[in-house]
């Protein structure tokens, strides 16, 4: 459910051709061109929120302040908040942890083996399941937040939630200009998902799911029997993206806005105190996509059943920078497997006019 987002690698930003919406017709167009997806975006716009600005004087937006789910997007708030502690002396990246606490926030599935990867990338033994041989050995925090954005792991994003506590994440995130983000616990979703006597009735409000969202995942830290009837439970919860569905699209919503303007805030340099520390780890998974001229390309992307989300921006050498924010609503599996097209479509669209006029007309 709470899905992957690896690191992200490929190919140079194509070519410098004009692309131009194309004209919706009956078949969905192929989402594993750049063309494909402006023709996808020109006949979803519904379900759709953007707002781009090139930092030079171009701007566009669609439903920028239309509220949808978020996804792993909404991480840039934890690594914020994460880089504010550090520059102010409240967290010390050297810090040594134990595995087996940041173990604890992994309800062992629903994740994409996101968790599994970020401990093997660190060279920690550990089982199929992503749970660490020895929950003795220590890794330095400054790990978690990378482990996070790198990878996208809840684990680390619950971790951290816990260490600088809500008022933290919510005065981290208004520093960039999002007033109160949905920073519910990632874990307390997929238990609620797996153990539904644990959950609130449909229709609940947002708060009473985001409460027993936190109980439960606490629950799951302290409670090593109930830890041990998670794991027995998980093979039982629904499995496919249609059956996990009507649970997912209650899940942390947001709007185009105020993702925007977090990571325009970042990629400015505007951004403070923490600022530096935020980029430099936003900047790694697309290092090896930087449009030519540019300096770096900043990423925090996400994706659910029928979701995809992206916060991105590019950095150029001067001072000028230009962002995108994208939340994408009624996409196939394979239209996610097919971001990295999109993500070059919107790096485009930020460096060249012409490209940007193209993604333009396909917002309408």
């Amino acid at each position: 459910m709470l899905t992957r987002r690896h690191l992200l690698t490929g190919a140079a930003v194509g070519s410098a051709a004009l692309l131009l919406p194309g004209t919706a017709s009956a078949a969905e167009p192929d989402t594993g061109t750049e063309q494909g997806w402006l023709d996808w975006l020109a006949a979803h716009r519904r379900d759709i929120s953007v707002v781009i600005d090139d930092g030079a004087g171009r701007r566009a937006s669609r439903n920028a302040d239309v509220r949808r789910l978020l996804a792993s997007s909404v991480k840039v708030v934890h690594l914020s908040a994460y880089a504010v502690a550090v520059a102010e002396g409240r967290l010390d990246p050297k810090e040594q942890i134990r595995v087996g606490g940041w173990d604890a926030h992994h309800p062992f599935v629903a994740d994409g083996r996101a968790h599994f990867h970020a401990l093997t990338w660190l060279g920690v033994p550990c089982d199929d399941y992503g749970i660490a041989k020895d929950p003795e050995q220590r890794v330095p925090l400054a790990r978690l937040p990378e482990a996070m954005i790198f990878f996208s792991d809840n684990a680390a994003t619950d971790y951290l939630r816990t260490r600088l506590g809500d008022p933290a994440l919510q005065l981290a995130a208004a520093r960039g200009g999002w007033a109160r983000p949905d920073t519910r616990s990632l874990g307390g979703e997929v238990l609620m998902l797996m153990m539904p006597e644990n959950a609130p009735p449909p229709g609940s409000p947002v708060a009473v799911r985001r409460a027993l969202g936190d109980a439960v995942a606490r629950r799951f830290v302290a409670d090593p029997a109930f830890r041990a009837e998670a794991f027995a439970r998980f093979p039982t919860m629904p499995g496919t993206p249609d059956a996990q569905w009507p649970w997912v699209k209650g899940h942390a919503r947001g709007t185009a806005s105020e993702l925007f303007s977090l990571h325009r805030s970042l990629a400015s340099g505007r951004y403070r105190p923490g600022g530096a520390l935020a980029r430099e780890i936003l900047a790694r998974p697309l290092s090896d996509r930087v449009p030519p001229g540019a300096s770096e390309v900043l990423i925090k992307d996400g994706a659910l059943p029928r979701t995809l989300t992206i916060g991105l921006s590019v950095r150029w050498p001067g001072g000028r920078s230009g962002t995108a924010a994208v939340l994408l609503h009624g996409v196939t599996d394979q239209d996610t497997q097919n971001e990295l097209p999109l993500i070059d479509a919107l790096l485009a669209a930020l460096s060249d006019p012409a490209r940007f006029a193209a993604l333009e007309r396909a917002l309408g």
